[in-house]
């Protein structure tokens, strides 16, 4: 992966090496489509000066202007073009409002002082404020733009109002499963701040434009952000936030199969992390070694893993992540009802989308592999009104799920279509593991007879101590949390 990181490391003490020498060859973190990425990558000043690193929002977007005759913020105008076909006027107008409001940001960014320059602003300013307050009332996403809109100046420079806001819209985004807006308001957040971004504050822009890269399975961009942050997170001796880095860095060798590095990466991070007594990154790591095992067929090791991680994470959002991991290791050992158990528990909680979308993929895979076509079906329902919000890889999944649903139910016509179109997406967004695992159910099920199978519990780790603590601490919390 030549020219896809912004720093060198030393093998010894772990500290980076500025890479000017060709440092424009550094992938961005922003979102620019990786087919043009190799012909609009950015030289910055601080690269053509040969200065030392500087953290700003050029690094991490590279150089984003703002022109009325340019046409951006193209996410929030598709999903406003979808909701309209699907006769959602209401969402299709939050959409739009968006969009309307990012293109008033985009206008702050760039306004000189003039007078009939601030005039014009001060007038699209109000016009902004009438539409968004036209907006449902009862949307969660009318409560951020409003904010937003609050927070944008008559006049003078952004306040950290204003890119606090625009980074807990993001956050909503994301949590909605709309990556692509998520990373168009983080953007918007960074280039709010100032040219120049406090370290701390970079590093966590680049962690979470890396989260999001990673989701929409852009490797080579998510690997460069999480690069980033841990530099930054060096530089100025911030531990958690390093590690954090570290982290991403090896969730993208997972993503691209590189199981062995992603484990090693993990397995580190957990180690430095119990030493620091940094229980949260700990819970982290063990999370991600978690899905490593998990890749690796090490069920055991995976179920443990992941009950460290829902034991130690003070984070509610982790925490039902990580509980919806569990789950999954408990449906391969056979603990099906203690698994669906875990499922509800996320799919019923105050969580993100992506979560409680993967939880919603793993009961429909369990409720078909147990042959209760009923359940099967009332997930798929529930899958398929949000479909369009899927990543890559869980769209993928989801093709995966149902053509092997469906071919346990006896429609291998039905079933081949699936994992067909599963295939082409897992070739689309470079997804290696999930195109080999999709390929291989292609050829098993030219092989099977045409009738309905039903999969038996598989209980070789049911008398496990572990197991039997696992199973006893998640009905205790789930009748605390019912209670």
């Amino acid at each position: 992966m030549a020219g896809t990181v912004f720093v060198r490391w030393g093998s010894a003490r772990r500290e980076p090496e500025p890479l000017l020498e060709g440092a424009e060859k550094a992938p961005l973190c922003g979102v620019i489509p990786e087919a043009i990425l190799a012909e609009s990558l950015v030289t910055t000043r601080w690269q053509m000066e040969g200065r030392a690193l500087l953290y700003t929002p050029q690094r991490l977007f590279g150089e984003i202007g703002s022109s009325p005759n340019t046409l951006t913020h193209e996410p929030f105008l598709e999903r406003a073009r979808l909701q309209r076909e699907q006769e959602r006027e209401g969402s299709a107008r939050l959409a739009l409002g968006a969009y309307v409001v990012a293109r008033l940001v985009d206008k702050l960014l760039v306004l000189e002082n003039d007078d009939e320059l601030l005039e014009g602003f001060r007038w699209q300013l109000e016009a902004v404020r009438r539409h968004v307050n036209e907006l449902p009332g009862d949307a969660p996403e009318t409560a951020h733009l409003a904010g937003v809109v609050a927070a944008v100046p008559a006049h003078g420079k952004p306040t950290s109002g204003l890119w606090m806001s625009l980074t807990a819209y993001a956050y909503f985004l994301e949590h909605e499963g709309r990556l692509e807006e998520a990373l168009e308001l983080l953007t918007l957040a960074a280039r709010s701040q100032g040219e120049v971004t406090p370290a701390h504050d970079y590093a966590a822009y680049a962690l979470f434009a890396g989260r999001l890269n990673r989701q929409l399975a852009r490797w080579d961009v998510a690997s460069a952000c999480y690069s980033s942050a841990e530099e930054a997170a060096i530089n100025i001796g911030d531990q958690v936030l390093a590690l954090r880095g570290r982290l991403g860095r090896g969730a993208v060798q997972r993503g691209l199969g590189n199981l062995p590095v992603a484990r090693e990466v993990a397995e580190a991070v957990v180690r430095d992390a119990s030493e620091l007594q940094l229980a949260d990154v700990q819970a982290l790591g063990y999370a991600d070694l978690g899905a490593v095992y998990a890749l690796q067929g090490l069920k055991l090791e995976e179920l443990q893993a992941n009950y460290q991680a829902f034991r130690l994470t003070p984070d509610s959002l982790q925490r039902m992540r990580t509980l919806g991991d569990l789950a999954i290791g408990l449906y391969r050992i056979g603990a099906y009802e203690v698994a669906r158990l875990a499922f509800e528990i996320v799919i019923k909680s105050n969580t993100s989308f992506v979560v409680r979308a993967n939880a919603l993929l793993e009961l429909m895979d369990l409720e078909s592999s147990v042959g209760n076509r009923v359940a099967f079906e009332r997930c798929r329902n529930v899958i398929e009104e949000s479909r369009i919000s899927l990543s890559p890889s869980s769209a993928t999944d989801y093709q995966f799920k149902l053509g092997t649903g469906l071919a346990r139910f006896g429609q291998h016509g039905r079933a081949a279509d699936a994992f067909t179109t599963g295939l082409a997406l897992a070739e689309t967004h470079r997804l290696n593991t999930w195109y080999f695992k999709i390929e291989q159910a292609l050829g098993d099920l030219a092989k099977q007879p045409n009738q309905p199978t039903r999969a038996q519990p598989v209980s070789e780790f049911s008398g496990e101590p572990a197991v039997r603590e696992m199973e006893s601490g998640l009905r205790e919390y789930a009748s605390a949390s019912a209670s």
